[in-house]
This record gives structure tokens, C-alpha cells and sequence, in this order.
């Protein structure tokens, strides 16, 4: 159960590696359709796989390195641990980023044009996600990270001893 424990943060990286080979997979029919979409497609990939990453990462780092006893100190950031606060400054940096490229850089019109970025599910089939409803729906997935880091300094989880 300890090396289970002390190797959880792994787990959200294969499935983010598993999101990067789909989107691969789904990018290809594109590409062949539009060749020049392969330089866009390559840099939003390598994107997703970077910022997905470094918050798991830092995690790692915590853990492996000692820094943490183990990850529940992840819930207790107003211990003021410094790799612990790096880690809710990874999620801050990450959401200016996506701010900036949803809105400033035309990120919600490659994720319309790109539908594999996003799709919804319309009872079994799939839609277009369209620009416009990125652009209204992103503030939500902020609000919601926001809501969760106020809740992680406010409510005092106790550290469990693994």
C-alpha cells in the first residue's frame, strides 16, 4: 500500500500520455484532409503534454525527493511547504496560460475548428464544441479550481499518516 501511495501522481500522467497518443491517433484524418493543420495539431500536443504534466510532476518531486511524507500534504497548502505551494502555483500559471490562448490567441477557434480537442455528447452522438461556448464554459472550469484552492487553505485536512 506505501509504494502504492508514494506512486499515485504517476497515474495522472499515463492518462494524460494516453489523451496525447488518442489525440494523435484522432489528428491523422485531419492532417490528411488539411496537411497544414500537422505544425498546429504537434504544438497544441506537445502543449497539452507539458501543462498536463507539471503539476503530477512537482508532485513526484515532492514525494520522491522527501519533501513531503507523502501526498496528503498536498491538501494543506497553508502549511506553507514549499513544494506544496509550487504545486498550486503550477495550477495558477497553467490557468493564466489557458486564459491567455483561449482568449488572446485564438485558442477557442483552433479547439472549434480542431474538433477533437473538445466535442460534447449530444445522446450518443457527438457535436462541435463551437468557439463561443470555450469561451463561456472556461470561466466555469476556472471558478471551480479557484473554488477548490480557496477550500484547500480554509479547511484544515488532517495528514494522513501512511
Amino acid at each position: 500500500m506505501e509504494l502504492l501511495l508514494k506512486y499515485v501522481w504517476f497515474l495522472p500522467i499515463v492518462f494524460n500520455l494516453a489523451n496525447v497518443f488518442l489525440l494523435k491517433q484522432r489528428s491523422k484524418k485531419y492532417i490528411l484532409e488539411n496537411p497544414e493543420l500537422e505544425k498546429d495539431y504537434d504544438y497544441y500536443i506537445k502543449k497539452f503534454l507539458i501543462f498536463g504534466n507539471i503539476p503530477w510532476i512537482i508532485i513526484g518531486i515532492g514525494i520522491l525527493t522527501g519533501m513531503v511524507d507523502n501526498i496528503s500534504e498536498y491538501f494543506r497548502p497553508r502549511e506553507m511547504n514549499p513544494i506544496v505551494l509550487v504545486f498550486y502555483a503550477s495550477f495558477i500559471v497553467i490557468y493564466i496560460v489557458l486564459i491567455r490562448w483561449i482568449y488572446f490567441k485564438n485558442g477557442a477557434e483552433f479547439i472549434e475548428k480542431n474538433p477533437d480537442f473538445a466535442r460534447k455528447t449530444n445522446f450518443g452522438g457527438k457535436k462541435k464544441v463551437t468557439a463561443k461556448q470555450v469561451k463561456m464554459f472556461f470561466p466555469l472550469i476556472l471558478l471551480a479550481g479557484i473554488i477548490f484552492m480557496i477550500t484547500m487553505w480554509i479547511i484544515d485536512f488532517p495528514i494522513a499518516d501512511f
